[in-house]
Order: C-alpha cells, then sequence, then structure tokens
C-alpha cells in the first residue's frame, strides 16, 4: 500500500512522498477470551438450529409438498433459519483480528471456512436424519 504525504503550505507535486508501511496489526485488541467463548456458544447453537432446520426440511422435500405446506411450516423454518444465520454471524466474527492493508490473518480465513463447512454439515446432517 502506498501512502501519499503533502507537505503544509505549497502542495506541488515535488513535495509528495511516497512511503511503504509495514504490516501491522490494527489497534484493535486481541479478542478477549470471554469473547471467544461466546463466539464459539453461537457457533455451536448455529449449528443446532441448521441441524433442526434441515430436519424439518427434509420430509416435505422428500415428499415434493414444500410449497403446499401451511403457514405455521413456513413461520418455523423462518424461525429457525433467521437465527441461525444471525448466529453464524456471530460466530464467524470472533476469529482472529485482520492485519492493516492485508486482510483478515491466514488462520483467520481458516477458522471461517472450518465454521462455514461445521454449518453446512450440521444442515446436511439433519437434512439427512
Amino acid at each position: 500500500m502506498i501512502t501519499l504525504r503533502a507537505k503544509l503550505g505549497n502542495a506541488s507535486p515535488s513535495s509528495f512522498q511516497t512511503t511503504e508501511p509495514a504490516a501491522t496489526l490494527l489497534p484493535t485488541p486481541m479478542t478477549p477470551i470471554v469473547l471467544r467463548f461466546l463466539g464459539a456458544i453461537a457457533g455451536l447453537g448455529s449449528a443446532i438450529l441448521c441441524w433442526f432446520l434441515g430436519s424439518t426440511l427434509a420430509p416435505p422435500i422428500r415428499q415434493h409438498t414444500l410449497f403446499d405446506l401451511d403457514g405455521s411450516h413456513y413461520a418455523l423454518m423462518a424461525f429457525l433459519l433467521v437465527p441461525a444465520l444471525t448466529l453464524a454471524v456471530v460466530a464467524l466474527f470472533w476469529v482472529p483480528p485482520r492485519v492493516s492493508g492485508e486482510g483478515p490473518l491466514p488462520e483467520g480465513r481458516g477458522w471461517r471456512v472450518a465454521l462455514v463447512l461445521i454449518f453446512i454439515a450440521a444442515f446436511i446432517s439433519g437434512f439427512v436424519h
């Protein structure tokens, strides 16, 4: 990343300097253990809700009656889907912090992929069960 700095006074093209900053962590401190624990609980809750959502969707899809259900079934699906997605977003935010100008840390990217795979596996497990 290249930053331009102008000297005060005249801003002629010769007064600009290019600097190459070193990759540093943002001033955000590391996530406390309590927040990591709460994020893990949110991830677990989201995985459980994904499992219930899969097990709720399986019978109507297998019987080809997904669009012929009454309103209470759709309300149940929305009741499972909205908190599952909300908890999934909360769980995805407790991973390691970003590096300035570089994007997320590699281990943070790995945690996010693992969490998404766990949520998908929970949904498929509930669907198959």
